[in-house]
């Protein structure tokens, strides 16, 4: 099966507004673990990627549409880089960001590598 990254997206409210109990996340909120993204319904998939340009030019559009509160201590284009860079490795080839944007938003993104350990066949049936 060919290495292909499945992208996850995520707005509204963070961990630590109060909304989880007992350690239970939500279905709607992104997986505490990376390992969690791939138990996810396939409804929750928004893209998938098998080319590392395609799918930094996806995050770049998500991320310039979500602007980061901070945008100066990690600016877009350092991590676009960062990201190209880690999609680009054999192994631990995630990218999951998680911040609040300009409009007081958490944003959450990420591009899940796979196959991988523990998901030696792609859950959604990608080949």
């Amino acid at each position: 099966m060919k290495q292909h990254w499945h992208a996850y997206s995520y707005n509204g409210r963070s961990y630590g507004d109060g909304m989880i109990r007992r350690g239970e996340v939500p279905s709607n909120y992104p997986p505490i673990e990376i390992k969690d993204w791939l138990k996810r319904p396939a409804a929750q998939v928004v893209n998938t990627f098998h080319d590392v340009e395609k799918a930094v030019s996806w995050l770049e559009g998500e991320l310039t549409q979500n602007p980061h509160l901070d945008e100066a201590s990690f600016p877009l284009t350092d991590r676009l880089q960062y990201s190209r860079d880690t999609l680009s490795q054999t192994a631990g080839n995630d990218v999951v960001y998680g911040y609040y944007s300009k409009s007081q938003q958490y944003v959450s993104r990420a591009l899940i590598a796979c196959p991988r350990e523990g998901f030696p066949t792609c859950p959604y049936g990608v080949a």
